[in-house]
């Protein structure tokens, strides 16, 4: 085992990395951290108690995943999108999620389709806490993200999916029927898996993301 001076401190950095940006991230897709804000380095390595570098290596990857931005005259701030950047995102993932569903249908199990029935009912009863209701959401449709066989294609539609969170938080907060027939909606899908037919699956994914919508959205701070 290498436990060289140099090793130690390349495992200490990227452990630093690694909880700046999952902090970060945390923040923006909690909307904490508003689209258009200066993030300060400096400031994140103090709240966090390690050095500047390691927030910097964290910022430009977040950067390269669209969540914030490296401007030569602001330094870095926060990705904010407007209507149409964020309808190109759900169009995205109505396509892309849409695929993974037909090719879920034929790798998805029993225990699958039970956890995800778990996840719906968690849905249900989570619709006056926002912060549940983004839990249970997500966990209904990783459910079914977990038996897909293509790891990019997820990561991908994950990666859409944290990027609208924040615009979609901001809606449940203000709005009283966002999320009103969200439930039926989840179980429609839920149906249209169980079938096990893949076009039926497919369809009705690309649906149920191309329902929301996109004007009703709030873009604070974008």
């Amino acid at each position: 085992m290498d436990l060289s001076p140099d090793r130690t401190q390349r495992e200490q950095g990227q452990s630093a990395q690694a909880q700046a940006y999952a902090y970060l991230l945390a923040e923006i897709r909690s909307g904490r951290l508003e689209g258009g804000t200066h993030v300060v380095a400096d400031r994140i390595a103090s709240t966090l108690g390690i050095s500047r570098m390691p927030v910097r290596e964290a910022i430009r990857q977040l950067s390269s995943e669209g969540f914030m931005t490296i401007r030569s005259n602001r330094g870095a701030v926060v990705t904010a999108l407007g209507t149409e950047e964020i309808g190109e995102l759900y169009e995205m993932r109505a396509v892309l999620e849409g695929f993974a569903m037909r090719l879920v249908t034929t790798h998805i199990d029993r225990q699958g389709l039970d956890e995800a029935d778990i996840a719906l009912t968690r849905l249900d009863r989570a619709r006056e806490n926002v912060d549940w209701f983004i839990t249970a959401h997500d966990q209904f449709h990783d459910a079914f993200l977990d038996y897909c066989p293509r790891p990019r294609l997820v990561a991908e539609i994950r990666r859409i999916r944290r990027a609208t969170e924040p615009y979609l938080r901001m809606t449940l907060k203000v709005s009283s029927t966002a999320g009103q027939n969200t439930t039926d909606e989840h179980r429609e899908l839920l149906s249209a898996i169980r079938s096990g037919n893949p076009s039926i699956a497919e369809t009705a994914m690309r649906e149920h993301v191309l329902r929301t919508d996109v004007e009703e959205l709030v873009f604070r701070g974008a």
